[in-house]
This record gives C-alpha cells, structure tokens and sequence, in this order.
C-alpha cells in the first residue's frame, strides 16, 4: 500500500468531532438570522398566545384579595430570671423562615377552618355544589381537608424584605369573606404561640411532680444501702481520708520500724561482744561494760592495785610477801571485772533477744492487720460504688426540685413571639383578572413557546449552514459557497436554461459561476510553495453533488487556459461517465489493464477543452486501491497536465475514496448545506486523516442563496443583496 500512496507535501487539517463552540455564547447577528427566517413560526405561536389569554381574560372570575401582617417579638419582657420551658428564640433570618412555614402549616389552617365553619361554605369545599352538607354537629372530615387545600392553594405567606414582618395574603371569591379568613389566620398564629408556651408549662410540672416523687424514693434508698453496707463490713471511718484498719495499720508500722531499729542494734552490741571474747579478749572495750559502774569501780581499784604491784617490784624481790600480796588483789580484782563483763554481755544477750521477739510480734500484728485492710478495700470498692450512686441520685434529685420550683414560678408569664402589626381590611374591588398581566402573559407565553419551537427545529437540522460553522465545528478553512443554482433569484421562476454543469459557461457572470471561479483560486493557493496538481474531490455520503462540483470546476480551469483533466474514479455510480457514455470506448479500466492507451481513453469536453478519463459504463471495474498502476499513471499525468480532477466516492460507503485522497496532492471536501450531518462529516474526515490525506478544506454545495441572505451572517452571501448588481444571472 505505501507504494500506491503519494504522501501529500503540505500541511494537513485535522478533523476533530462536530461540537458546539462554548467560545462564542451570544451571536447577535446569527440569532437576528435565525429569528428572520423562522419569522412565521415566531409570529404564530404569539397570536396564538394572544388568542388563548383573551379568552382566559374574558372567562375569569374576579378574585379579591387581604393582606395582614404580623411581626417577631425582638423586645421580651422578663419577669423573672430563669429559662422558659419553651425557649425564646432571638429572631434571625432562619427563625422569621421558619415562621413563614407555621402560618402555612395544615394544622393552623385547620384551625382556622373549624372557627369559620368553613367546611361547610361551597366556596372552600366545592363538593357542596353537588350534595349538601352533613348534619349540624356531624363532624365533615374529608370536607375539611378539602377546604384546608383551598386555603392553602390560595394563601401566600412572605417576608418582608430583610425586616422581622411577615405579610399573609389571602386570594378568594368574596371580599368580606377574605379578609375575614386572613384576619383567622394571624389571629390562630399569634393565640397559639400562647397556648402552646401555657400547654408546655402545665405539662413540664406534671412531668417534674412525677419524677419527683419517683427520685425521692431512689435517694431513700441509695443512702439506705450506703449505711446499712457500711455497717455490714465495719467500715466506720475516723476521718474523710482513712479507716479503723488503717490507722492501726499506720501505728503498727511505726512501732515496726522501731523494733526493728532496736533489735538491730542489739543484734550489733552482742555480735560485737561474741566477737571479742571469741578472740580472747577480757570484754572491757563494750561500751556497756564501760557504762557499768561496777565494772567502772573495779577498774579504778585494778589500776590502783597494778600501781602498788609496779612500786613494790622496783622495791622487793619477786617472792617478797609484801609484793605477792599486792599481785594477789590485782589477780583478784582482774577477776571480779571478768564476771561483771560476763554478766553484761548475758545482759546484752537477753536485751537483743528480747527485741528480736517484739519485732517478730509486730511483724505478725501488721500481717493480720494487713488482711484484714485487703478484705476493707474490697468491701469499699462496693461502698464507693454505693456512695455514688447515692450522690448521682441527690445531685438529679436537686436538679428536678430546682426546675420544679422554676415552672411553678414562671406559670402565667407566658406571652406570643409575634404580634398582629394590621389586620386585614375588605378589599374594595376584584384583585383579578388583570388585562395587562394576561396581555404580559400572552407575549411572554408566545415568544417562550416560539423560542422552543425555534430550537427544537435548529436542533433537527442535523447540517451546516454557515462557514464559520464549518471552520467552527470541523476545524477547516471553507474554500467556496456552491449555490443551488435553482434558488437564484434570476432562474427561481422560469428554471435553469442549463444543467448546473454547463450553467457557468453560459452564464459566466452569474453567482453561480463566480462560486467555481473562488474555489479554483482557493485550491490554486491553499498551500505556498507547493503547487495542486492532483485534486481530489469528495464528501462522506453520497448526494453532495461531487460529480457536478468536479465538471464545473474542470471547465471553470479549462476556461482560464489551464490544462484540466478529470478523472471518473467512482467504479460504483460512473456519474459523469454516463453522461458520455455515447463517446466511451474504452475507459479507465482498459488503461490500468493495458488493455488501451491514454490518449484512447481520453475524451475532449464539448464546451471547453479540458480532457475526460471516464470509465465504460458497461465495464466490470476494478478496484483503484488493489494496483500501483494508477498511482504510476497519476505521476505520468503531473508531468502533461496543470490540474488533475479526481471525481471520488463518498468517503463513509467506499474505503476506495480514502487511497484515492491520499494518492491526490490535496482534497476538496463537499458538504452538502444544511443536510450533511456534521457528525458524519467529522467521521469522514477523521477517516481521510488516518491516511494523511491533504484535505484542503470545505466547499458547501447547493445552499439555497434567498434563505442563506437572510440567516448566514458570517458568509459573503449573506450581502447578496448588496452585490447583487455585479452578476448578470
């Protein structure tokens, strides 16, 4: 394939899908054109408005209509300073809301139907009109939801403004009757503001005697189990803060502690004593021995007797009587110190094991102590338990005896929120019907049902109409405005005085001719530098007059001096091939078999001297993408002709189109105006960018030229009128 396909030198377009330009919101000049040419459908559904409104008028009823107002109390009087069972609200823009929506609610309109009797009245409960009423005293409930409805149908409830005011009106048959029933309404609003504060009241100390009585009975009972638990475990405290247990648990731990310091040292005095007579010494060093005073008595006398024993051994000899008495009391007096040092350090004994014992006792006196302070902590986590609940209960208590004695006090102060600013006054003549309002209606219903009918007849044209649609939805430049030449104004009555093809030669200063001269020139220049030898013709369906647009434009070339060939590469219709079919030997197919020579195939216009390369009406055809050859015989005709017209199939139906658009050095896209779906368009032309066919732009075919003057602003048709003199037909 990519040997067949001549990739195109210029820039290319892309086709995005159709959409509605958000950029341009209003366009004056397109809605002026819409509106001139749906002027008869505007004009009737308007006199058709104003036909029904008259009617309307002139068959109404009067209605009359009251107005009262009340407004939200901003300045309450307090006569006492506690809270209101039924809260005053400070009036904001949500609460005169909210009140707007009490004055239309069933339950007060309901109020004001049973003081009225209205269910009763034909006026609000239409069914009267058929069958009469029930008994006096027999309750009509269906006739009273009928006559709510009517109310509520007819009544509108507004704020004033930003303001605390709030107008109730009320639209009904009879004037004395409507004011009669505006004036109910505000009146049932304000009283019962009143009595729903005094019912509130009555039934909040109902409430709070009961409830009273109900927690008096729970706090009896609460402090009866905290006293009579308390008892049951002797958990009597001695302070806010301790118990029995455990302030004899502190004493014991204080005494504990002492022991414990004095046995330790005693323990010392006789470890210390053990230790030195161990190692032989006399025990005279203990400080108990030093403390004694005997031992202190005998030690004086020792040192005496040591001093008398040291004198007589410098005097005598060793055996000397004198000298062996005096070492007799000294060995004496060592003695008595050694019994009174046993018999302190037996002291001692005694006194370290007496400690021992009191320390061991307390010790056992703090255990038993300490179960039982375990058993106490379990009993108090209940106890707790049970002074709480007891606390709860006299804390609500107290809270419901003060509320209780709050409502009794505030009983009768209760007043309304809001207050009556006017009352309703009899109307003095009919509210309705207006003639102006129905008239306002009447234009505005009509230009509203014609705006509608507009649309919805713009929205069923599925095509193009303009070419700044065209750029604005398929993203390319328009090249030419094709009219239907029947619609010019010069052949709209006495018809054509020739096919539209040989139309531009006989008419050559006819819009219709000028329309094939502006498409030659805008393919001459569509690309700089880069000159249109090959031009492809085609559209996405078919009967957007391809075969016309591509005679027309062979002999608008061949006019100018060009040398034109057109080719017919539609193997499927033949459209300009039958047309010479009486001068078709041998065609395009022979040339790509070989069957024939170009010159053989090739036929001279009879108006002009551009050559045809049709195909033999009665020939099988081949298919132009399934061979190189006629990609071979476009490059040998480059070289002989200036412009080689390619008449294509549509684009949708025929894959064909697509190799042919991509073989040309550019397409000319037709677009059939105010026909061609704009979404088949950009499907096409997606197709033919997938291929990178060079599509040059759009020419519109066939608009009709008085329609298109009056709504295609944008398009050079659109000043026909203004250039109308330039063109002879």
């Amino acid at each position: 394939m990519d040997a067949m396909v001549r990739r195109p030198q210029g820039p290319r377009h892309d086709a995005p899908d159709p959409q509605v330009d958000r950029a341009a919101l209003i366009d004056l000049h397109r809605i002026f054109g819409i509106i001139r040419r749906r002027w008869m459908v505007i004009a009737a559904s308007v006199l058709a408005a104003i036909v029904l409104a008259t009617a309307a008028y002139l068959t109404a009823e009067p209605r009359y209509t009251a107005t009262a107002q009340v407004a939200l109390d901003r300045s309450r009087e307090k006569v006492i300073n506690v809270d209101a069972i039924t809260p005053t609200v400070d009036p904001d823009s949500a609460a005169v809301d909210t009140e707007v929506q009490i004055l239309r609610s069933p339950e007060l309109i309901g109020r004001v139907v049973d003081r009225l009797h209205l269910e009763r009245d034909p006026n609000f409960n239409k069914a009267l009109e058929d069958q009469p009423a029930p008994p006096a005293g027999q309750p009509d409930l269906i006739g009273r939801q009928r006559a709510i409805g009517t109310i509520l149908g007819n009544l509108l409830v507004k704020r004033d403004g930003l303001s605390y005011a709030i107008s109730v009106t009320f639209e009904g048959d009879e004037a004395i009757q409507t004011a009669k029933v505006t004036n109910a309404i505000i009146e049932e609003y304000v009283a019962g503001q009143t009595g729903v504060k005094t019912q509130a009241t009555a039934r909040a100390r109902t409430f709070l005697e009961q409830r009273l009585q109900q927690l008096r009975v729970q706090v009896l009972g609460a402090e009866r189990a905290v006293a009579d638990y308390r008892a049951s475990h002797n958990l009597f405290a001695l302070s806010s803060a301790s118990t029995v247990t455990q302030e004899e648990m502190s004493n014991l731990s204080t005494q504990l502690a002492q022991a414990q310091a004095e046995n330790a040292a005693a323990q010392a005095r006789l470890s210390t004593a053990r230790a030195q007579l161990a190692r032989g010494r006399s025990g005279e060093e203990l400080g108990e021995s030093l403390d004694s005073p005997v031992v202190s008595a005998l030690r004086s006398q020792r040192a005496q007797a040591a001093r008398e024993v040291a004198a007589l051994e410098k005097r005598y000899g060793p055996i000397h009587p004198e000298l062996v008495r005096a070492r007799g009391e000294l060995a004496s007096t060592d003695e008595q110190i050694k019994a009174e040092v046993g018999r302190v350090v037996a002291n001692v004994s005694n006194q370290a094991t007496i400690a021992a014992q009191r320390a061991a006792s307390l010790s056992g006196s703090i255990a038993a102590a300490r179960g039982r302070l375990a058993g106490d902590n379990e009993a108090s986590v209940r106890l707790n338990e049970l002074e709480r609940n007891a606390e709860s209960a006299r804390t609500l208590y107290q809270a419901f005896l003060d509320r209780y004695r709050q409502t009794v006090a505030q009983a009768g102060l209760e007043r309304s929120d809001s207050y009556v600013v006017s009352k309703a006054r009899v109307p003095g003549g009919p509210s309705s019907p207006k003639a102006l309002m129905y008239a306002a209606m009447a234009i505005v219903g009509g230009l509203g049902v014609a705006a509608l009918l507009v649309l919805l007849l713009q929205l069923l044209e599925r095509g193009l109409e303009t070419g700044e649609a065209v750029e604005r939805t398929l993203g390319l430049p328009t090249l030419a405005s094709i009219p239907d030449a029947r619609t010019l104004p010069a052949y709209r009555k006495g018809g054509l005085p020739a096919p539209p093809a040989e139309l531009l030669l006989k008419r050559p200063q006819s819009v219709f001719a000028e329309a094939f001269r502006t498409l030659r020139t805008s393919i001459q220049f569509a690309q700089s530098g880069s000159p249109m030898r090959v031009v492809a013709i085609t559209s996405s369906v078919p009967g957007e007059g391809k075969t016309t647009t591509a005679m027309a434009l062979a002999r608008a070339a061949a006019s100018a001096g060009a040398r034109v060939l057109l080719i017919d590469c539609d193997a499927r219709r033949r459209a300009f091939s039958r047309e010479f079919a009486e001068r078709v030997e041998v065609g395009l197919d022979e040339v790509i078999d070989g069957n024939a020579t170009l010159d053989q195939a090739i036929i001279k216009d009879a108006l002009t001297n551009a050559d045809l390369l049709p195909q033999r009406p009665n020939a099988d055809g081949i298919s132009l993408s399934d061979t190189t050859r006629f990609a071979d015989l476009l490059e040998h005709l480059r070289e002989r002709y200036d412009l080689i017209l390619l008449d294509t199939p549509p684009v949708l139906p025929v894959d064909e189109a697509r190799v042919l658009a991509s073989m040309a050095d550019g397409v000319v896209f037709l677009v059939r105006w105010r026909n061609t779906p704009a979404k088949a368009a950009g499907i096409a032309l997606r197709q033919l960018h997938d291929v990178q066919a060079n599509v040059l732009g759009v020419a519109m075919t066939l608009i009709d030229m008085r329609d298109h003057a009056r709504s295609g602003f944008g398009d050079a048709s659109y000043y026909l009128r203004e250039y109308s003199s330039y063109y002879a037909g």
